[in-house]
């Protein structure tokens, strides 16, 4: 591991003491560097920014209901989210008493997390050698993972419009479906048939 001067250059390291996020570290390490249900660095970056959040939360107003830290994330930083929404998130963080500017400020990178891992940590992500049937598994779980969040971020966008009567909308489900069309064959297959048949029918 590296010295404290390497530690002040590292901005994840920084917070990491700040909020006291004890075992944040060696949790990223292993969820970087593991060869199975691996985490990108970009959901990494998204994890930490939320747990930042999250101990402001705690430290202002007590334990955050369920699902709020997520949703209150997703209004501060999702691309698909108006500027109205987000002031409003804004306001309701400003309201528990914690300073969004300061915390925005803190919110940290996947290049953040990248720098942290390989330079501070000396950690490296596993090589691309697995078998056939592994690389096929982690790429199915990959997507699964996707679609399942696509799926969340879906329902709560909906229920928030709804709630708010921007839009007419009853008891609903949301389902997503990934299909697969292969142009050359004229094959259309659902995402995981495609990945269990190893491909479409052209030869």
């Amino acid at each position: 591991m590296a010295d404290s001067s390497d530690a002040r250059r590292s901005k994840v390291a920084r917070l990491i003491d700040e909020y006291e996020l004890a075992g944040v570290g060696d949790e990223f390490e292993r969820r970087w560097t593991r060869t199975e249900d691996r985490s990108s660095l970009r959901e990494l970056a998204d994890e930490f920014n939320r747990r930042l959040l999250r101990t402001v939360l705690e430290r202002t107003g007590g334990d955050p209901l369920d699902g709020e830290v997520d949703n209150l994330y997703r209004l501060l930083t999702g691309d698909d989210v108006t500027s109205g929404v987000r002031q409003q998130a804004r306001n309701r963080v400003e309201d528990r008493g914690v300073d969004v500017e300061g915390l925005e400020t803190d919110f940290v990178s996947y290049q953040a997390v990248r720098t942290y891992l390989k330079q501070y940590r000396d950690a490296s992500p596993p090589d691309n050698t697995a078998a056939p049937d592994e690389q096929v598994r982690q790429k199915r779980s990959t997507i699964q993972r996707l679609s399942n969040r696509l799926g969340t971020v879906t329902e709560q966008s909906l229920g928030e419009l709804a709630s708010t009567s921007t839009i007419t909308l009853g008891d609903f489900d949301v389902v997503v479906a990934v299909r697969v069309h292969c142009s050359s064959c004229e094959t259309q297959l659902p995402v995981t048939e495609l990945l269990a048949e190893r491909g479409c029918n052209c030869d």
